[in-house]
């Protein structure tokens, strides 16, 4: 705790947060739950959908499966758009969007399409994320248009707002392949107790399958939770990476078993991206957007705007967006 101290942190704080973070890995946030023989009950994943907190079979070593990976040619479309804000004017933001996709055929790739960019301008930051959802969608739906029956990768979870114009493109690209697959970077998927469930499958998947890639499935499947539904696995790809999260839509989980899919994604892979598909690296390196090359948009897009004279006033929204960030919250700096 005295460490903490030097840096000006209170040691009342320190020690509750000690606290919490020991009971809710040891015990859980909740306690041990007990069944009605008293013994303990066996953690379950949890998952926030819309709203809706959905409860997964509770975690058992059986659902692990040792995967291979299944060497195959078929064409797989990856897509990623990264976005940034050009301009934040408080009341309403401009974002850029830049997005690349990619056609591959087993590990070669075939083609590449973009990068190109879209623009946007939003009053919050969440239309913005089903904006971008949109983007990355309409991009595969065109490929797959050219390529049918491929598989389509996103670095994005498989859940979209109900009410969104993301929800339509999506429910427009299940109806003409099923092979959708998200394998996002990071997840918020948790255990029962608390715990994230990556983590705790991590180390139960040490405990059984040390050294040996493996999926675990279902975390949760659901037919009706939106259009194709949805069946959530947990997969280790490669023998020292992490595991990610693997979604895809219900229909895809009846027809194939969580271990093809999760091998079809390990024969993805490459030395310098174990553990990931290397079609879903490469188009989110190709998409990301530098602060030089943002800072030459912003310049264009201001030369744009002054010739119908409102470039001042953006300027002068921006800036003072801007100053309260930086000098009243610190943010920025």
């Amino acid at each position: 705790m005295a460490l903490l101290q030097r840096s000006g942190y209170l040691d009342p704080d320190v020690k509750m947060l000690v606290e919490k973070l020991t009971e809710m890995h040891k015990y859980g946030r909740r306690g041990v739950q007990l069944t009605l023989e008293g013994t303990p009950a066996k953690p379950y994943p949890v998952v926030r959908i819309n709203g809706y907190r959905l409860r997964g079979p509770p975690v058992s070593e059986t659902r692990f499966r040792v995967i291979d990976e299944l060497p195959h040619d078929f064409y797989v479309v990856s897509v990623d758009a990264a976005a940034r804000i050009l301009f934040d004017a408080g009341a309403y933001k401009i974002l850029a969007a830049k997005v690349v996709a990619g056609v591959w055929r087993g590990v070669e790739r075939v083609r590449l399409v973009g990068p190109y960019k879209r623009i946007q301008l939003f009053d919050d930051l969440k239309q913005a994320g089903d904006w971008l959802a949109e983007v990355e969608l309409e991009a595969a739906l065109k490929l797959v248009r050219e390529y049918p029956g491929a598989f389509v990768l996103f670095d994005r979870p498989l859940v979209f707002n109900p009410e969104s114009r993301s929800a339509r493109a999506y429910s427009m690209l299940v109806k003409r392949t099923w092979r959708v697959v998200g394998v996002p970077k990071s997840t918020s998927l948790r255990v029962s107790t608390g715990e994230s469930l990556a983590g705790y499958l991590y180390r139960l998947g040490e405990k059984y399958f040390k050294g040996l890639p493996w999926v675990y499935h279902p975390v949760l499947e659901n037919p009706r939770i939106q259009p194709g539904g949805l069946a959530i696995s947990v997969a280790r790809l490669s023998p020292n990476a992490p595991p990610f999260r693997i979604d895809t839509p219900y229909t895809l989980a009846e027809r194939l078993d969580a271990e093809e899919v999760s091998g079809v994604l390990a024969y993805l892979q490459d030395f310098s991206s174990p553990g990931y598909p290397l079609p879903l690296k490469i188009v989110h390196e190709l998409s990301r957007i530098p602060k030089n090359e943002l800072d030459l948009d912003r310049t264009l897009l201001l030369e744009d705007l002054s010739l119908n004279g409102v470039s001042s006033r953006i300027l002068e929204d921006a800036a003072g967006s801007e100053f309260k960030s930086r000098f009243i919250w610190g943010v920025g700096d």
